[in-house]
């Protein structure tokens, strides 16, 4: 049997407060119980009754009566450290419960307007930041749980870098795919910024899937076409984009223009004066793993010829291709992304969606 729930207020995926309910489970004196041996944190064996007794105390504590953890060391003489293993081979070995109450049915209207229009599948993460790094972060957060019951039990997913790509990323379950490699599908080796470099972005991916996974060390933009050419012909970056060709998902983000949000730190951003002023004259809004393209939705060949990046038409035909982007600087290239044709799912903000509704409109 069970003590009567406790409740504490937890953040849901719908962007508002729920209630979640903690059970803390009774020990049944006289009945037969499991044994476990906990030391150091790990489960070890089998323990007393008494042991199991220790952690449902601790846990009453702290759940049902919002001690902190320093207070419940105080309290029963433990160490703040022990306290925290007792807490988590509790909720372990069942004693405590926690659920989350699952947001409400129904889905923004919004979401329904897209997909009419654009006939892509809409998904919409909770949060009205305004701030666009905050956005940004927060609508890859979100969108973690959008994206696990699309991921293949077997075959190759490709990825791209990216600051929202790389917040969805570290947000995914711990799952158990080992007939599942990732591989980065655009060249980005920038060992500076954690979000750009294109294959710690597929290795993380990988660790918190359990996938294999295959490296890309070369840059998105080449000095010139034969330095691209000469790279590919490199055996291990060959047995690499080799892939390219038989992707079974791409998860991608999606490039904004560099003048609107200048310094940002975004594989654009990057690029020499002239390239930037070239892709400007050219009218290019955004890109798509690595290719640019305009309001229109028109694709460019600018700088495709030194580029290294999956193609176009291998990334059409490898399956499931989802974007995820949320910012105000992100609206237009989201709208000029739709209108590619390329995507078979968007995931992004209700702020954010509302306003490429509004600039298709």
């Amino acid at each position: 049997m069970f003590a009567t729930p406790a409740s504490a207020v937890v953040p849901s995926a719908s962007g508002a407060c729920q209630v979640s309910r903690v059970q803390i489970g009774w020990a049944v004196v006289g009945r037969t119980e499991p044994d476990w041996t906990w030391r150091q944190g790990k489960q070890m064996a089998r323990t007393s009754l008494a042991d199991r007794e220790v952690m449902r105390l601790v846990a009453e504590l702290y759940y049902e009566r919002d001690l902190r953890q320093p207070e419940v060391a105080a309290m029963t003489g433990f160490s703040v450290s022990k306290v925290s293993r007792l807490l988590t081979a509790a909720r372990e070995q069942g004693i405590v419960r926690i659920s989350v109450e699952p947001p409400p049915e129904g889905r923004p209207a919004v979401a329904g307007e897209l997909e009419r229009r654009f006939g892509v599948d809409v998904r919409i993460t909770p949060g009205q930041e305004r701030d666009p790094a905050a956005a940004t972060r927060l609508a890859g957060v979100g969108a973690a749980d959008d994206v696990v019951p699309w991921l293949p039990e077997r075959g190759t997913i490709g990825i791209a870098s990216g600051y929202t790509v790389t917040a969805l990323v570290s947000a995914l379950p711990r799952l158990r795919l080992p007939g599942v490699t990732v591989v980065p599908i655009v060249g980005g080796w920038d060992t500076t910024n954690q979000y750009l470099d294109s294959n710690q972005v597929a290795r993380r991916m990988a660790d918190r899937i359990g996938a294999q996974t295959r490296t890309l060390h070369a840059p998105a933009v080449l000095d010139t076409s034969a330095t691209k050419e000469a790279l590919l012909r490199e055996p291990t970056i060959a047995a690499t984009t080799s892939l390219w060709e038989r992707l079974d998902m791409a998860l991608i983000g999606v490039g904004g223009s560099p003048e609107a949000y200048p310094g940002y730190r975004t594989a654009v951003d990057r690029l020499g004066e002239e390239s930037r002023r070239d892709l400007a004259e050219q009218h290019v809004i955004g890109d798509l793993a690595g290719h640019f393209f305009r309001a229109d939705g028109a694709f460019l060949e600018a700088l495709s010829d030194r580029t290294l990046a999956i193609s176009l038409a291998a990334l059409a035909k490898g399956g499931r291709v989802v974007a995820v982007a949320a910012g105000s600087s992100k609206a237009a290239p989201i709208l000029g992304a739709l209108r590619t044709g390329l995507l078979h799912a968007l995931i992004t903000d209700r702020p954010t969606a509302e306003a490429a509704l509004k600039l298709a409109s």
